[in-house]
Parts: C-alpha cells; sequence; structure tokens
C-alpha cells in the first residue's frame, strides 16, 4: 500500500487530531472512554448521524453545522471526509495485563504488529480485523506508526471496537503471552508450514513483521512456530495488510 502523502490535517496539540470520514467518526462518537471536543458535521450527515442506532451524541459535544468547504477548511484540500470530522484525543494506552484480562477467553486470537510503519496498512489490519472478528490487537511502541488520522479512516471504526495495546518490549510480552496460555504463530514467507496446514490453538496469537524486513530475528526465534500464507509463482508476496486479511477470513471460518 502506497504512503499517503497528504499534508496532515490541523492538530490543536501533539494528542489531538481531526478524524474524518462517517465510519470513523461514528465509532469514535460512540466509544465512550473516547476524548472529543468538537464535530463539524454537514446538515445532511448530522441527520444520519442522529438516525444511526449504531452511534450517538454525547452531551456536551460542540456541534458545529458546516459546509463541505468550512470542513475541507479544518483539514485542508484532498482528504475525503464525507461531510463529517471531529476533534478527539488519542485513544488511551491500555495496559497490557488489563488488555491481556479483557479478553483472556477459553478461545481467542490476538495479532501482535511489530513495528508497522505505514498508518494506512496498520488502519487496513484494524478494519479487517472488525470484520473477521479478531480479539484484541498488540502495536510496538518503538520504529512503529501511531495513531493518527490516515489510521483512523482507514480502519473505519476498528481502532475504537477492536481492543489494542501498545508493548516497548515485545520480547516480555510474548512471554507473558505464552504464561497465560497462548501459543505464538510467526508469519514468515520463509516457513514450510502453511496456514491451512495446522489446527491453531485455542488461544493464538500471530505477528506480523514489518513492511520492509518482516519479522526481527529475536521476534522470530520468540515463535512457537512459524507460517506462511502460499501464492502462486506470480507474485513474490503480498502487501502485509492483505495477508492479515487472508489470515483473519481463515481463522473466522475454521473456528475450533
Amino acid at each position: 500500500m502506497r504512503r499517503n502523502n497528504k499534508k496532515s490535517p490541523k492538530k490543536s496539540h501533539n494528542n489531538e487530531y481531526w478524524m474524518y470520514g462517517y465510519h470513523a467518526v461514528a465509532a469514535a462518537l460512540f466509544n465512550e472512554s473516547r476524548v472529543k471536543s468538537e464535530l463539524l458535521v454537514t446538515s445532511e450527515v448530522h441527520k444520519r448521524l442522529k438516525s444511526d442506532k449504531t452511534t450517538v451524541l454525547p452531551k456536551g459535544l460542540k456541534v458545529t453545522i458546516s459546509q463541505r468547504s468550512e470542513i475541507e477548511h479544518v483539514l485542508g484540500k484532498g482528504f475525503t471526509h464525507q461531510g463529517v470530522c471531529l476533534k478527539v484525543e488519542k485513544n488511551k494506552k491500555i495496559d497490557f495485563k488489563d488488555f491481556l484480562k479483557s479478553i483472556n477467553t477459553d478461545h481467542s486470537n490476538i495479532i501482535i504488529l511489530d513495528q508497522l510503519e505505514d498508518a494506512q496498512n496498520v488502519g487496513a489490519i484494524f478494519r479487517s480485523a472488525l470484520g473477521f472478528s479478531i480479539d484484541g490487537i498488540i502495536l510496538t511502541e518503538n520504529q512503529s506508526v501511531h495513531e493518527n488520522h490516515f489510521m483512523a479512516k482507514t480502519a473505519c471504526g476498528g481502532i475504537d471496537k477492536v481492543p489494542f495495546t501498545s508493548v516497548s518490549n515485545l520480547s516480555s510480552s510474548l512471554k507473558i503471552l505464552k504464561e497465560n496460555g497462548y501459543w505464538v504463530y510467526g508469519l514468515d514467507g520463509n516457513a514450510t508450514k502453511k496456514i491451512t496446514d495446522l489446527d491453531f490453538a485455542k488461544k493464538s496469537a500471530f505477528i506480523f513483521g514489518s513492511e520492509s524486513d518482516g519479522m526481527r530475528h529475536l521476534t522470530k526465534n520468540s515463535c512457537d512456530e512459524t507460517l506462511k500464507i502460499e501464492i502462486n509463482n506470480n507474485l513474490e508476496s503480498l502487501n502485509v495488510s492483505n495477508s492479515a486479511a487472508v489470515l483473519f477470513f481463515y481463522l473466522n471460518n475454521n473456528k475450533n
């Protein structure tokens, strides 16, 4: 997936940004833990939000009925805002152990994104995770993209609906996952086993490495098994977000 070279919408300070796009904004409005301060919306989209049973307009939120040109003035040109934008604070970080407790059921699939740097790739993975009922996502804090407007728009509500956290020490976090009964799989194009070869553990964690280098050596050594998504000889590899979507589809349709 190509990086988006558009300039970022105007921000008030480092923890705030303007989120845009109907589904992203609707999910953020519904998320009670998300801090939001101002909504710019066309009259048509405002009516849609008020009648949408999957979202809510919180009391106290500043709502300004705006023309599309006024929204474009705030965001800048070139953003597909769909008649709405919302000033939000980035999601508050969830402690890793609290994150794990919230989804630590008898059957769960966790996705680990190790040093992914493209916001749209990560956003697309969140969107697929939402569509295929992935239980949670773990991001690495270092050399990774952090939540922003591109990620939110591409995620289409996923970053407000799929539980996620970030960790500074992935090796330590993998150890904790294993102590909690998770079997750790690494996605690696050079692996001998294919995703279709295995019956996955009821509690599984799947690692995707960076767009350019794949999994780090230390991370790969921490995996219980490595797997690949088999494709034909016409293509060397899939984009990481495409690979994730294929895996998620397979997991969703082959539940134990």
